[in-house]
């Protein structure tokens, strides 16, 4: 839901003083081709410039600690990774270890084509439960068509909140205070768009800012000690997406379109772009997630906060969790391969390697070590104590489209109707409940 830059194939060159073993030919697009036995097909979507910059790190860093390995990456944008992953693990020329989207649409449906292997002998034996929360690691689990329960098939390295960033230059001169509830934050929006000032940078061209903004905005609205029919959405439970909250989340969001409050041309405006144009000063608010930390690092004026929180709600829920889980694939076709790979997955989730995210600005889903003195950025500090105030409070929300495989589909294709007016808010949320019903009448 976040990347767009350009689909690259980064394959290192062979080490020339280790001895080749050929494992084997595969036949692809370009021709036959030969795989080493120590070689390791991996694909992230580690696309911007920083984050790619801290895997080629931690590749390099792994190789030099397992001589004879050679890491063979491809790194995808989420979209290609959608259209692309499990196409290329079933033909048999993908990847051994690869990022994959949590939820229906991609690792429920991979867990349910055996295109997945558990990893839960290598949870026990490096202890990443310990490392990591339970209630983390469950997003990652399934049981059949059951979410959240059952075999654990990844665990992710980086953690991610969608929050509110904000301009506090551009606030400043407005006369606007930093919100502290949502009412607050109403009346700033309102002040902001009097005195000519864009209250929200968006762009729907392509990415997915308004389904953050419409997710975050309902989650805020909900306390953690009333989160269980959201958890029953997401983890195929049941209930439904018809309900009031939703509705009135739609509603202020269209109103937000329709009246002015976001940057002009924002239907024309790539997510991306649109960060750029906030990050050059465009813009007061920008509802995203903690991924453009080492984008939003360069602009010292930016802020970034959870959505502020209606009175009487004391402990929000915010859309977040973690990001795409590392996985190990069918292709890991015997157990020297899956456990190179267990390895590998271990490395990225290290502390060694929370500490490096953390140097280049990005929140570790791994908690670092006691004695880790990363250069924490002021947004990497706020990010760090509002991850670990969420994991008090159990208030981690959930990406809506993890609820059922076409889900993201279904809000992509709709929102922008909803934010042109051309549908009404009752219909937006028509569309995402009657997708999920079918969803759930299909899994019976």
């Amino acid at each position: 839901m976040k990347r767009s830059v350009k689909s690259i194939s980064i394959l290192p060159a062979y080490p020339l003083k280790v001895a080749v073993a050929l494992a084997g030919a595969a036949l692809v697009s370009f021709g036959l081709s030969t795989a080493r036995a120590d070689d390791l097909p991996v694909w992230d979507d580690q696309t911007y410039e920083g984050q790619s910059a801290v895997i080629e790190q931690l590749n390099k860093e792994f190789e030099a600690a397992h001589p004879g390995v050679t890491i063979k990456r491809t790194a995808r944008t989420f979209d290609d990774m959608k259209l692309t992953l499990k196409l290329a693990v079933s033909a048999g020329d993908g990847p051994v270890v690869t990022k994959v989207n949590q939820g229906a649409g991609d690792m429920g449906a991979m867990v349910k084509e055996g295109l997945l292997l558990p990893v839960d002998d290598y949870i026990k034996k490096y202890g990443w439960d310990k490392r990591q929360s339970d209630s983390v690691l469950a997003r990652d689990r399934w049981d059949g068509a059951k979410f959240g329960v059952g075999k654990t098939y990844g665990i992710s390295g980086l953690a991610e909140i969608v929050g509110l960033y904000y301009n506090k230059k551009i606030l400043a001169d407005a006369g606007v205070a930093v919100p502290q509830t949502f009412e607050e934050f109403l009346a700033g929006l309102d002040k902001l768009k009097e005195k000519g000032v864009a209250p929200f940078m968006m762009g729907t061209a392509k990415q997915h800012l308004a389904l953050h903004m419409i997710g975050a905005i309902e989650q805020a609205h909900i306390d953690a000690s009333n989160r269980a029919e959201l958890d029953d959405l997401i983890y195929g439970r049941g209930g439904s997406w018809n309900t009031k909250g939703n509705i009135e989340s739609a509603k202020l969001v269209q109103n937000w379109a329709q009246g002015g409050y976001f940057f002009p041309g924002f239907e024309g405006i790539s997510g991306d772009d649109a960060v750029q144009l906030f990050i050059s000063g465009q813009g007061a608010f920008l509802i995203s997630g903690t991924w453009y930390f080492g984008d939003m690092q360069h602009n010292p004026d930016i802020g970034f906060m959870a959505i502020p929180a209606p009175k009487g709600i004391a402990k929000p829920l915010s859309v977040g969790g973690v990001d795409l889980a590392w996985a190990i694939t069918s292709l890991a076709k015997d157990k020297t391969k899956q456990d190179l790979a267990g390895d590998y997955i271990d490395y990225m989730v290290s502390e060694k390697a929370a500490e490096t995210w953390a140097n280049a600005g990005y929140l570790p889903a791994t908690s670092l070590a006691p004695d880790a003195k990363p250069k924490l950025t002021p947004l990497l500090t706020s990010g760090i104590e509002m991850w670990k105030t969420l994991n008090a409070n159990d208030a981690l929300g959930h990406y809506p489209d993890w609820s059922s495989p076409t889900m993201l589909k279904t809000i992509d294709d709709n929102t922008p109707l909803l934010l042109s007016g051309n549908i009404t808010p009752e219909a937006f949320v028509d569309a995402m409940d009657k997708d999920y019903q079918a969803y759930l009448k299909d899994k019976k």
